[in-house]
């Protein structure tokens, strides 16, 4: 289903050109044409001109960067020719009377000459492109010489017209109007693009890397233009103002059918990659959560209510382990395709992890959530075929209803996930809804979050360093400072648990704030001690994100501490960014004219957008372990790498692989060209003391 804004365009154009009849009817009367003074003519004219020549640049660089990229030889011909249709549009509007002259007086002829060769210049060139074939230019410099070339005949010709514009029959005549010439000329240019249009229409399915529809506009309302060149009496009225008129209307379709196109087709290419999986075709987890959140707004508002189930397949691994991963992958196609049929048609499917889906319900009772998964139950235990194999499998189901359960998408997801444990527990081949029961984990957060409100003050609290090396190198590069807790009396805490807690408490401003002054004081205390630690990256909050003052709170700590901007690098998440794009803009803006330099943690697993990449002053790019950690086998991910190696390596940012721990995954960065790495290959986190002995090796490897 298309959406609006394009249907609008479509509406759009075809007004347009159903009004160039009536309109030019209207025009071929000379009493009916009125005339503008010559000065709001320039104004208007000049408006119009440089809009054309913009759009004509952006069409040549586009071209330039296909045969940069792909070599394509359409788009190198359809470049070349709109160089020439800029510089020609340039010289068409400069050569107005009123303009300040260029080498040679101004006059009506020598613009009719330069709108001409314009004009004829793109039909040709577009012509071109409609009949090439989509394939790579054969020769790796003819590009660069259909570039040259076509400039140097441009200026050739322009300076000769420049200087003796008389050399081209008259096309004007002062109190007369156009010459005949000039009318079949434009009759000419009308022709070629009505036949490039016809053409198009036959080459259709020919034609890629473009919008099709916006490519078609452009070349009729071209062709309508023409026709009103062919009317005018003087050249400021309103017949010679229409056939500009539509021909910069045909260049802006033009730019949406070929440069929007082009620069807007990568990032789609890549948000699809990374809210997709690859393997089923399926949403994945991101889209999902997405998909989620809307749900409960819809919920909330209608005081409705859902459901989701979470699906494991049972004994998954053992799948991968006795057949192989690749009958595992197909086994995984095959359950995905087998939900997807099952499912009624308001569901919302998609893949949450390794053997996990996902399926969320809108307007669903207990009653139906439960029939859902008791369906699925009974069609996911009947064998799949495989190759050769038959194989046979069961899931275990865990449910959740919403908003009555939580109106949060993550705890939800919590509920849902604690719900598919005790199905587990309870035997597997089978489905379990939450309930407060279920809830023990939560009175165990409670806890967590009272005891750590003292943890700081007790002094529980302590940062662990993880280096970073460069990939090509072995240099040590870095650490990350990562936070620990060892309570006396609940024991050592995973900081997923305690972490998000203190998130949601409010406790995160208090804890980031000793987090980023420990981390700082201790690299300094090793560049005293004449260590060259390199960088010490701190990862910042949501929370601490939305403080407006933050700049200044890490100011202070800098003075404080001794260590210069350059040596400290915050690390931000994708959905922190999102959570508040004014106050991140601004904040983060701040922090880049501290000198700071800006890392996105855990990219390609949060928000889905790639836009904030140019709105925000990122320097750095860290690639999520879920996508390291079954590199190189698993081709999905390997994909994912080196899409986002490739994408940091045009925007100019570094990269560095998070959670690194085999000597195949470091190779394969490395022949991928990744700047950093970081994981349990090279080190664990360890406390300050244990990271002296790298420090040392470091400094002994510097000194050799």
């Amino acid at each position: 289903m298309q959406t609006p804004h394009v249907n609008a365009h479509r509406i759009a154009g075809t007004l347009l050109l159903t009004l160039s009849v009536p309109l030019l009817l209207w025009q071929t009367t000379p009493d009916n044409q009125f005339t503008v003074t010559q000065a709001h003519f320039l104004v208007i004219h000049s408006l119009m001109e440089v809009f054309a020549v913009i759009v004509a640049a952006l069409v040549f660089f586009t071209g330039h960067g296909a045969a940069q990229a792909e070599r394509s030889i359409r788009a190198v011909t359809l470049g070349s020719a709109f160089l020439a249709v800029g510089v020609f549009d340039m010289l068409h509007f400069l050569s107005y009377i009123g303009m300040p002259d260029v080498v040679s007086q101004n006059s009506p002829h020598k613009s009719i000459v330069f709108w001409l060769l314009a004009r004829l210049s793109a039909g040709v060139g577009l012509l071109a492109y409609v009949l090439l074939p989509e394939r790579p230019v054969r020769h790796s410099a003819l590009y660069r010489h259909a570039w040259l070339g076509v400039l140097l005949a441009v200026c050739a010709i322009s300076w000769a017209l420049l200087k003796a514009p008389d050399l081209a029959p008259r096309m004007y005549e002062s109190g007369i109007g156009l010459t005949r010439l000039k009318v079949a000329l434009e009759w000419g240019v009308f022709a070629l693009y009505l036949g490039t249009a016809v053409l198009l229409a036959l080459r259709r399915r020919q034609i890629t890397h473009c919008d099709f529809d916006s490519l078609m506009f452009a070349i009729l309302l071209m062709a309508a233009g023409e026709l009103f060149l062919t009317v005018y009496v003087q050249v400021t009225s309103t017949a010679n103002m229409l056939g500009h008129t539509y021909k910069v209307a045909a260049y802006y379709f033009l730019y949406r059918a070929i440069y929007a196109e082009a620069v807007s087709r990568p990032f789609r290419q890549m948000r699809h990659m990374l809210t997709h999986d690859d393997l089923t075709g399926l949403p994945n987890r991101t889209a999902f959560g997405e998909q989620l959140k809307q749900s409960l707004t819809r919920a909330r508002e209608t005081q409705s209510a859902g459901a989701v189930l979470l699906l494991d397949l049972d004994h998954f691994q053992t799948v991968n382990d006795t057949l192989g991963h690749e009958q595992g992958d197909l086994l995984l196609v095959a359950v995905a395709e087998r939900i997807r049929s099952m499912l009624p048609a308001d569901a919302f499917l998609a893949r949450f992890s390794g053997d996990e889906f996902v399926i969320q319900l809108e307007n669903a009772s207990i009653e139906r959530a439960k029939a859902v998964g008791e369906t699925l139950l009974h069609a996911l235990s009947r064998e799949f075929d495989i190759g050769n194999d038959r194989l046979g499998i069961s899931v275990s189901i865990g449910i959740v209803l919403y908003p009555s359960d939580d109106e949060t998408a993550s705890v939800l997801m919590r509920h849902a996930d604690l719900a598919l444990h005790r199905a587990k527990q309870t035997g597997r081949n089978c489905l379990s809804v939450f309930n407060r029961a279920l809830s023990e984990e939560m009175q165990r957060r409670v806890l967590l979050e009272a005891r750590l409100k003292q943890a700081l003050e007790r002094r529980e609290l302590a940062l662990h360093y993880q280096p970073r090396h460069e990939i090509d190198s072995g240099r040590l590069t870095g650490w990350e400072a990562l936070l620990r807790w060892q309570s006396p009396e609940l024991g050592n805490v995973s900081p997923d648990e305690f972490i998000p807690l203190a998130e949601r408490s409010g406790l995160i401003l208090s804890i980031g704030d000793w987090v980023l002054h420990e981390a700082c004081r201790q690299m300094r205390a090793w560049q005293d001690a004449g260590f060259a630690a390199g960088t010490m990256a701190v990862n910042l909050s949501a929370r601490q994100l939305r403080q407006m003052d933050l700049a200044a709170k890490v100011s202070l700590v800098l003075h404080d501490t001794g260590l210069t901007p350059t040596d400290l690098e915050l690390e931000v998440t994708e959905s922190s960014l999102m959570d508040n794009l004014a106050t991140a803009a601004t904040v983060l803006g701040d922090l880049e004219r501290l000198g700071l330099r800006i890392a996105v943690d855990d990219f390609g697993t949060g928000y889905s957008s790639l836009s904030y990449l140019k709105t925000f002053p990122i320097h750095c790019l860290k690639i999520d372990r879920s996508f390291i950690r079954d590199i190189p086998d698993d081709e999905d991910d390997a994909a994912i790498v080196r899409t986002i190696i490739a994408l940091a390596e045009n925007l100019d940012l570094t990269v560095v692989a998070e959670g690194v721990e085999t000597d195949a995954q470091l190779a394969y960065l490395r022949a991928n060209r990744c700047d950093q790495a970081q994981g349990y290959l090279f080190s664990r986190p360890l406390p300050p003391d244990a990271c002296l002995g790298l420090l040392r090796a470091g400094r002994r490897k510097a000194v050799a």
